[in-house]
């Protein structure tokens, strides 16, 4: 699979050591990941955006920006991108001995300041891209493509593989290392000044131009500001365990399966984690800056003013131009947002499907939703239990109800406030515990187990346009009871002009949630007095005809069924509708991750769920690394 972007930042370890690079990068791997390289720093890294656990070696590579050339101003939009990596076993006519990456070593490849191509150059041929279409054809080309690429631009580069066997670096961090000689960048026969053959590093950075209009040529721009593509350019840090023995060298020697799957390698096989890639976040400070990241596969809110940095666009093969006002270098910071004093995070819990784990107030904020927010809205309250989940929602509570906990990786949704911090994951919640707390609470009748397995969670991202609006009702701070109610509405959703009166609303049946998201979501309202009448009456009153009432208190809206959800699901008698509301004892108002459906017109069988166009580029078959002949 595609390795996670771990993050998109001005950070260069290699060419800018201890400071703020001059443009921006994606980085993928070992969340120990600074701004200064160290090799037995790096090796702790508790987790890694690679999909083999063992690996903690970072990849990065510049970021590419949309322009946007409206109303007479020019903005730029981050565009999402996930990495494959490919590890070659080219050992050349000699057939050399391949050998695993030799203790701190580092290396660049390409050149940001390159203007045209040579074809004589390997370093030149090293750098390729590929316009993914895939009704028309996918061609490379040696610079960007002048046509719309629907599926993805794929930018491609092959590192040197002929070490010189002493040096870990060098002063332009490429001499040590060097291209075979016979003329191709990953095949031929190591130079005599550099006759250590090392396994072959390619890679590729797929980046989701598909989702932004393509305006011709100069619809791209790199983050140095090349618009061309021919600055592009990779850099690789190694954070894999050295030695004769270690893993990766094991699986040079004896992974050479012509599938090229990682799970037909029986060394790296058991440390395959896609959940724990997905959840891996970075701890290190990084500059104080938007750049237009706002989590995987975001897309939209992504615009700067400017490329980050002093990168104005570069045309051409002249000089690269100069900024009439140098920007502030930004300091650095912790990624995470910063929890009110007393709190402390805690572990992934799940939620469902029984009673959720927190029965106080609730909080959902589809824009802004951080720990510390959660946090302090249930300190607030008087609450000393907070769980984060789904990347907005926020409960509060003084005990947990039915608690499990959950592996880490469960808790794999980023913050939508925040894309650096996970708040928690599909029926998983992120635990925030005050200082007095128990850190491993249970209602007095249940005790905590570990789960074994995890909730798979799609990164489902909505835009949303507006802030959010949020009423409380009175509560009673000391009560564990306690419960408030809040509303939430995106600007997203276009109400309906049908919704008329409270009486057109019709009883549809029962429906599941999915595994990835909720059914319902461009509106929510929570209430300790929930009804049918009032959750209807909400929905219409923000114009949408589809009302879901859920948990007893609970109320969703929307126009459509969204993340895979239809109305063909919808059944009309299933046990997991069978809560009371609790505003009226005779009504039904769903279950635990069950909704009880409401329409405000008859229920069309042909309502077609809304798809998530970013993930369609993440397809299962793609794999982190390739072991097989001549790409172990």
């Amino acid at each position: 699979m595609g390795a996670k972007v771990l993050l998109a930042a001005r950070l260069d370890s290699i060419v800018t050591p201890g400071g703020v690079s001059s443009h921006l990068h994606n980085i993928v791997g070992g969340n120990h990941f600074s701004a200064t390289y160290d090799y037995d720093d790096l090796r702790k890294s508790t987790c890694t955006s690679n999909l083999v656990s063992i690996d903690h070696s970072n990849y990065w590579a510049p970021g590419l920006h949309y322009v946007n050339k409206t109303g007479g101003s020019t903005t730029f939009s981050y565009i999402p991108s996930y990495y494959t990596v490919y590890y070659l076993d080219r050992n050349g006519s000699k057939k050399e001995k391949v050998h695993a990456w030799p203790g701190p070593l580092k290396m660049l490849a390409g050149n940001p300041n390159r203007r045209a191509y040579n074809a004589s150059s390997v370093s030149d041929m090293a750098v390729s891209y590929v316009c993914l279409d895939y009704n028309n054809g996918s061609p490379q080309t040696n610079e960007f493509p002048t046509k719309n690429c629907p599926n993805g631009l794929r930018a491609q580069i092959v590192f040197p593989s002929c070490w010189d066997g002493q040096n870990y670096d060098s002063a332009d961090h490429m001499s040590h290392m060097a291209y075979p000689i016979d003329g191709h960048p990953d095949s031929g026969n190591c130079p005599s000044t550099h006759p250590v053959r090392l396994v072959t590093l390619f890679y590729e950075q797929v980046f989701d131009v598909g989702s932004f209009p393509y305006n011709g040529p100069g619809s791209w721009v790199l983050s140095n500001g090349d618009d061309t593509g021919y600055g592009f350019h990779a850099d690789f840090q190694n954070g894999w365990e050295v030695g004769d023995n270690s893993p990766l060298q094991q699986a040079i020697d004896q992974c050479t399966n012509l599938s090229g799957e990682l799970t037909d390698c029986p060394i790296l096989k058991p440390y395959l984690d896609d959940d724990a890639k997905e959840a891996c976040q970075p701890i290190n400070p990084i500059p104080d800056e938007d750049v237009g990241y706002r989590g995987e596969g975001v897309t939209v809110g992504t615009s700067t003013p400017t490329v980050p940095g002093c990168n104005p666009i570069w045309h051409g093969t002249g000089p690269k131009p100069t900024c009439s006002t140098n920007p502030p270098t930004p300091a650095l910071k912790f990624p995470q947002s910063v929890l009110p004093d007393g709190w402390t995070a805690g572990k992934c819990m799940t939620d469902g499907p029984g009673p959720r784990v927190l029965q106080g107030a609730s909080l959902v904020d589809a824009v802004g939703m951080t720990r510390a927010k959660c946090a302090a809205f249930c300190d607030s309250k008087g609450f000393k239990y907070a769980g984060v989940e789904w990347s907005q929602e926020c409960y509060c509570g003084n005990q947990l109800v039915g608690a499990v906990e959950a592996p880490d990786s469960a808790c794999k949704r980023f913050c939508k406030g925040e894309p650096y911090e996970n708040c928690g994951g599909d029926a998983h919640i992120t635990l925030l515990t005050k200082t007095g707390a128990s850190s491993n609470p249970v209602s007095s009748s249940v005790s905590v187990t570990k789960a074994s397995t995890s909730v798979a969670a799609a990164s489902t991202v909505k835009p949303v346009s507006s802030a959010i609006k949020v009423v409380s009702s009175t509560v009673k701070a000391a009560s564990s009871t306690v419960k408030a109610a809040t509303t939430t509405t995106k600007s997203t959703a276009s109400p309906s002009s049908s919704a008329s009166g409270s009486s057109m609303w019709q009883l549809q049946g029962c429906l599941a949630e999915p595994a990835s998201g909720r059914a319902l979501w461009s509106a929510y309202l929570s209430d300790p007095a929930m009804t049918v009448e009032k959750c209807s009456a909400f929905c219409q009153s923000k114009g949408f005809t589809l009302a879901g009432l859920e948990y007893g208190q609970e109320c969703w809206c929307d126009n459509t069924f969204e993340n895979g959800t239809s109305a063909a699901q919808i059944k009309a008698n299933d046990p997991g509708c069978s809560m009371k509301c609790n505003g009226n004892g005779s009504q039904t108002c769903g279950g635990s991750w069950y909704l009880t459906v409401y329409k405000s017109s008859p229920l069309k069988r042909d309502i077609q769920p809304a798809l998530n166009a970013h993930r369609r580029h993440h397809k299962k078959s793609l794999t982190l690394m390739s072991f097989e002949e001549n790409q172990f």
